[in-house]
């Protein structure tokens, strides 16, 4: 295998940019950008169904 004539994506440089530019404070957060692609129930529905749920019962 010839590790060098493999093709490059910078696929990993990408995605680290995106998660640096995401720890700014000053920047649209993933919640308001959800929001503003696909309104804001249906990105309450998405958020809800993939957030972690409890299973512990109520007494």
């Amino acid at each position: 295998m010839n590790v060098l004539a493999q093709k490059t994506t910078h696929r990993g440089a990408r995605l680290l940019a995106l998660h640096l530019e995401s720890l700014d404070p000053k920047a649209v957060s993933a919640r308001a950008r959800l929001d503003l692609e696909l309104g804001e129930e249906l990105a309450h529905k998405l958020i809800f169904a993939l957030a972690p749920h409890s299973t512990r019962r109520a007494a």
